[in-house]
């Protein structure tokens, strides 16, 4: 016999009322933090209680009674520098461990009888509902964020208002956690539910098959099941091209949030990221808390509303109408053509148009046979928080003035950075949020007065699989590379779909300018087999462990 348990039948009989018990392990103070390793009790699974880990730091001097409790991805544990980056702003924080048995001297140990809530032995109880959504590692997972704020609330003293920051798998845990306890807000970060739907496109033509495991899966477990019972607002942080995330299905969890809260919630989108959350997203994170946790005044502007038009000369145009109550600082529009996958897609900065009032216009310059255009536009407001809007697709029909033909170059100096992305995740902190805009791609000069684009992180672009950029056959990739030193650029063509990878390395002279030519058969795997040609679903890559800039990337 199996149950449909939805978020309210799921957790009508948790019992949370055991006492927590906390016991103290250690502490130390450095760097103006203090910091003590916890455990204390969780649920009672019936082989014995869950003894969960923690951390919980505070400034050593004067410690905040605002508290944010931070879930990491389920496979990632207590991350210090990660607690400190909080601190640092104001907060208190108690990062507890809810992946349990690892390499490891402490870790959150769960009974016997429930194996698979440690992350190593999920097996199916992570992604299938075999009898019920309780006995799932979500269920259990879950269970360790509510006693975590049953300790918070009712045996540590000096806690103020709790507010919850999830990265990924920890998102989807805060969802569920803020439809059942007294929050003062919630962060998210690249997590909205929407797992059962995972490898399938929002606007593709295929779907998934909904057994009754999936409608499982769907009410007891999926995060946009959640939304409509959220006990406070909601920041959802969302970065593009994620393998393990689908913005396109972002907004659909977002326009379900509890409406008591739904004007106070807000949807914000990194672009050019690679998965990760870039320094603007960062600020309003800690802007959302300041103004829920801290209780300080913070001016939350309206998401604009975006159309795709026409104008009166025939050009196809996104319109953006913003928040009447404000004065944008600084606003933009990104579009992309054609590509359903989100990951895969290239998102280029619009060229403004103009406006009057609220209202302001940005040319789509779509390829000539592009059949469906995506656009979402952004407005940074005098406070320093930035809105988004609603993702706009429109299906192509007809001719427009500034549709383009199709073109080599897909990368010159001239235009900036507008289609390159950073390639390195690693120097994220917590491998997702970046502190310093630094890292991301910029324009610098080098030798002859030359500029070229640059990152730290790598470069990286999607645009070979923009139809307005494909490749012609047999084409050959050229680029212009320098480097201060000499070093070894590594250039790659990674396969998104199969998650196979193909490396040419060129060693490069220091100091002066090269160019250099790429053929398919330059690209090899680790079998030694290089790619059959250009035209698929890759990402190309560039990394260098020296000072290098990259110019004139294009088909020869």
């Amino acid at each position: 016999m199996s149950n449909i348990l939805t978020p309210v039948s799921l957790w009508k009989n948790f019992d949370d009322s055991l006492p927590t018990d906390a016991q103290l392990l250690s502490e130390k103070a450095s760097g103006g933090q203090r910091i003590e390793y916890l455990t204390f009790s969780g649920r009672e699974t019936g082989a014995g209680r869950v003894k969960i880990y923690a951390a919980f730091m505070s400034d050593a001097s004067a410690p905040s009674d605002d508290v944010v409790i931070l879930l990491p991805d389920s496979s990632s544990g207590v991350d210090e520098e990660l607690m400190k980056f909080f601190v640092k702003r104001g907060y208190s924080v108690l990062m507890p461990d809810y992946r349990g048995e690892w390499e490891c001297e402490n870790y959150t140990v769960y009974p016997e009888d429930i194996p698979y809530a440690n992350f190593k032995k999920c097996g199916k109880h992570r992604e299938y509902v075999e009898s019920d959504a309780v006995h799932t590692s979500w269920y259990e997972w879950v269970a360790v964020a509510r006693y975590s704020y049953n300790y918070l609330k009712k045996e540590r003293g000096g806690v103020g208002k709790i507010g919850v920051v999830g990265i990924r798998d920890g998102g989807e845990i805060a969802w569920k956690l803020a439809a059942s306890v007294e929050l003062a807000c919630m962060v998210t970060v690249c997590a909205a539910g929407w797992k059962t739907y995972a490898g399938f496109c929002k606007f593709g033509t295929q779907e998934p098959v909904l057994d009754e495991e999936r409608y499982r899966f769907i009410a007891g477990i999926d995060s946009q099941a959640y939304a409509p019972f959220v006990k406070c607002p909601v920041l959802m942080l969302c970065s593009t091209n994620d393998e393990r995330f689908d913005y396109d299905r972002a907004y659909d969890t977002f326009s379900r949030i509890n409406e008591q809260f739904a004007d106070d919630s807000v949807i914000s989108y990194s672009v050019h990221c690679n998965g990760c959350i870039d320094v603007q997203g960062t600020k309003d994170m800690f802007l959302f808390l300041d103004k829920f946790v801290r209780e300080r005044q913070v001016f939350l502007p309206k998401p604009a509303v975006i159309s795709v038009i026409a104008d009166e000369e025939q050009n196809l145009v996104a319109r953006a109408e913003f928040d009447e109550q404000g004065v944008p600082e600084e606003f933009g529009m990104y579009m992309a053509e054609d590509c359903i996958d989100p990951v895969m897609r290239e998102w280029t900065p619009a060229p403004y148009k103009g406006g009057e009032g609220c209202d302001r216009d940005f040319y789509l310059n779509i390829y000539e046979k592009t059949a469906v255009v995506f656009a979402f536009c952004y407005a940074r407001y005098t406070n320093g928080f930035t809105v988004w809007s609603r993702m706009a697709v429109r299906k192509v029909s007809g001719k427009f003035k500034n549709m383009r033909k199709r073109c080599r170059v897909i990368y010159n100096a001239k235009s900036g950075v507008d289609s390159l992305s950073i390639a390195d995740r690693s120097f994220a902190l917590g491998g997702v949020f970046f502190t310093s805009e630094a890292v991301l791609p910029q324009v610098v000069e080098k030798a002859d007065g030359l500029k070229g684009a640059y990152s730290v992180c790598g470069l990286m672009t999607y645009r070979l699989n923009n139809p307005g950029y494909a490749p012609p056959e047999d084409a050959i990739l050229k680029l212009d590379v320098v480097c201060d030193n000499p070093a070894d650029v590594v250039f790659r063509m990674q396969d998104v779909k199969s998650g196979e990878t193909y490396i040419c390395v060129h060693e490069l002279a220091g100091g002066i300018w090269q160019s250099v030519l790429l053929e398919c058969k330059d690209f090899k795997n680790a079998q030694g087999m290089h790619i059959a040609s250009f035209a698929g679903n890759y990402k190309f890559t560039i990394t260098c462990g020296e000072q290098y800039a990259v110019n004139n990337i294009m088909w020869l």
